[in-house]
């Protein structure tokens, strides 16, 4: 009698166990794929999407078919100088030399589980041209999928919409000499 017990006192024990972890199991939640895969390796040819800028608009690159363009891919680390760096003030000069000139775009990457904190560290770097939030957080999806892996990056799209530079690091100028090349090449 003692053994029938004990079986089904295991029994219950088990089935109390597979039914709470079933629970725990529907509570995670679900992961959304970014919805745009953004290819912007040198010769890849990204395909035309939308997104929403950090000013509320919506940026399409279609709007820049047939025209060079430029964009910026940086983590949101470097909206901050550091000792050794100072992304912004080089954005803001490469925008200054050629925002007239070239269509740009920035996307922000990263991390961020403070949205106010992120949204006011975009606002105080007051960057001129568009900007694309791509950050992702613990309530937030990325909309972009982008192959960047080295930031910060700046890469330049040709007229038949193909990446023919990409370029990672700051405190280079290489870039600037490019889009001076180029610039100089459209008179």
């Amino acid at each position: 009698m003692k053994k029938v017990f004990l079986i089904a006192g295991a029994l219950l024990v088990l089935s109390i166990v597979a039914c709470s972890q079933a629970k725990q199991d529907k509570k995670e939640p679900e992961v959304t794929k970014p919805k745009v895969k953004l290819k912007l390796l040198d010769g890849e040819t990204p395909d035309t999407f939308e997104a929403k800028t950090t000013n509320g608009k919506t940026f399409n690159s279609a709007e820049n078919k047939g025209k060079y363009w430029a964009v910026f891919v940086y983590d949101k680390s470097y909206l901050t100088k550091s000792d050794s760096y100072d992304m912004v003030a080089e954005l803001k000069e490469t925008i200054k030399k050629f925002g007239d000139k070239v269509p740009m775009l920035v996307i922000v990457n990263g991390f961020s589980d403070d949205e106010p904190k992120l949204k006011k560290m975009i606002a105080d770097a007051d960057i001129s041209i568009s900007q694309i939030d791509n950050t992702e957080g613990p309530e937030k999806d990325k909309p972009l999928d982008d192959n960047v892996f080295c930031t910060p990056a700046k890469i330049l799209i040709d007229p038949s919409g193909k990446v023919v530079y990409n370029g990672c690091g700051g405190k280079t100028n290489t870039f600037d000499l490019k889009l001076d090349s180029l610039v100089k090449s459209f008179k």
